[in-house]
């Protein structure tokens, strides 16, 4: 084959610019360049320690970058400084390991770091906090990340019918339940003031038998999600929530019940209160605060707000009574179409039609009812069942085409109802409030409000006391 001298100057010359660009980039290689973080401390904050025999919890992740700032190549090792007993993963680039090397970063590149911790047992009562580091080298240079977090030990529970007579009282350490737990018919399940519970995606407290919080005014007990930190409070669908099944019952007492699906939902033909709840708060449902169906509560001094759709459902009748609450919707969790607070004595279908219908008695006092929308009540009743309202003292957002709350001490559209701030969801009440000595007497005399803090004569309307 005749080669030409036109292709014999272009292969050496070929072979000239690799060689050249190979000493270029392995000059480059060899540099000192610092590489630099995105940020100098990636925090998670408090994480649940291990559930032994298991790999759960694992945190969230937590993104980065880290940047070349030379005009060149650089050829960059990372090691986690605890090696591989760290509790501290990391990907970087699609690269996992405790260390990672020779990786290839641009001129004025980035690379994403994603880091996860999965922490062990600590044998404390209070978090711990664990700490190591990511180390990045370039030739001799040498950048660092620390990574940091709090570890907290806890009482787990997964998947569990508890024995009777059961009783969570550590306030010290949090009882995290992994899936579900059930209370079977007969059998008592007690949580005592001050103990924190925290419950995995789409764990239920499934209740056949007697369920109760004693929470008190200075040691509340709360549940919520199993993500122990402030900023996830308000995210809603956490976990699923609490079901009181046909036969359970209980007494809530200063509990704080916090971004569930529902919060309680009461399913039951039990003539007595199947559920007493007072002086609590459920906020933060994806669905709803609180529903019944065909049973019987009774609340006192009680906020259920913040919720996708239904501050409290009557579902198919039942019997409600419900003094000194406050039922309000600014989240904006969903777009609504009609009021949080519904009131029905009715099933249907998905099409509207009716197919049951049972008897509904439903009482609401020295309450508020409030929200963004023009009616903030929903009602849907037939004539072939009961549907008896009994209303008075209450300050109500809605237009009552029905005239279901016509009594007149109620007190209707006014739009000072003086919440403190409902975008972080506080619905104490202001000197503003219309509200404020204009509730009337009760039956049982109310006392104390949902904090516990005493009230007036006359007192005031809704869950808070000024």
């Amino acid at each position: 084959m005749k080669v030409s001298l036109k292709n014999i100057i272009f292969i050496w010359l070929a072979i000239a610019s690799l060689f050249t660009q190979s000493c270029i980039k392995s000059d480059q290689y060899t540099a000192n360049s610092k590489l630099f973080f995105s940020k100098d401390t990636v925090f998670f904050d408090t994480i649940f320690t291990r559930m032994p025999g298991t790999t759960y919890p694992i945190s969230v992740t937590k993104m980065l970058s880290i940047k070349n700032n030379e005009n060149a190549w650089v050829k960059a090792n990372f090691k986690v400084a605890g090696g591989i007993n760290s509790p501290y993963k990391i990907n970087i680039d699609g690269i996992s390991g405790k260390e990672i090397r020779d990786l290839d970063i641009g001129p004025n590149d980035s690379v994403f770091i994603f880091v996860q911790c999965a922490l062990e047992a600590n044998n404390t009562t209070n978090p711990a906090l664990v700490l190591d580091s990511l180390i990045a080298n370039v030739g001799q240079s040498t950048s660092k990340l620390i990574l940091a977090a709090y570890g907290w030990d806890a009482h787990y529970v997964k998947n569990e019918i508890l024995p009777n007579n059961t009783i969570w009282n550590d306030v010290k350490k949090p009882y995290v339940i992994v899936e579900s737990i059930e209370i079977a018919a007969g059998n008592t399940f007690t949580i005592e003031k001050g103990v924190q519970v925290f419950a995995s995606a789409r764990t239920g407290i499934f209740v056949l038998g007697d369920f109760n919080i004693r929470g008190t005014a200075q040691e509340r007990v709360k549940i919520r999600g199993d993500k122990p930190v402030y900023a996830t409070e308000k995210l809603p669908n956490q976990w699923g929530g609490i079901f009181y099944l046909p036969g359970g019952k209980g007494k809530i007492e200063y509990a704080d019940i916090l971004n569930a699906t529902i919060g309680i939902r009461v399913d039951s033909l039990l003539n007595t209160p199947s559920l007493i709840i007072n002086q609590s708060k459920i906020q933060y449902c994806g669905q709803a605060s609180l529903i019944g169906v065909t049973t019987s509560i009774n609340a006192t001094n009680c906020l259920f707000a913040d919720v996708g759709s239904y501050s409290f459902l009557a579902y198919l009748g039942g019997k409600y009574v419900f003094n000194h609450c406050t039922f309000a919707e600014y989240s904006g969790i969903n777009t609504r179409q009609q009021g949080h607070l519904a009131i029905t004595n009715t099933q249907r279908d998905p099409n509207g039609v009716l197919l049951k219908w049972k008897d509904l008695d439903f009482t609401l006092t020295n309450s508020i009812v409030d929200g963004p929308m023009t009616d903030e009540i929903f009602i849907d009743n037939v004539s072939k069942a009961v549907f008896n309202v009994n209303s008075n003292y209450n300050l109500l957002k809605t237009k009552d085409p029905k005239k279901i709350f016509n009594a007149p001490s109620n007190y209707f559209n006014r739009k000072n109802t003086g919440f403190i701030d409902v975008s972080i969801g506080n619905y104490g009440i202001d000197s503003t409030s219309f509200g404020i000595g204009k509730a009337g007497l009760s039956n049982p005399i109310n006392l104390i409000d949902l904090t516990g803090k005493s009230r007036k004569n006359p007192c005031d309307i809704g869950a808070y006391e000024k």
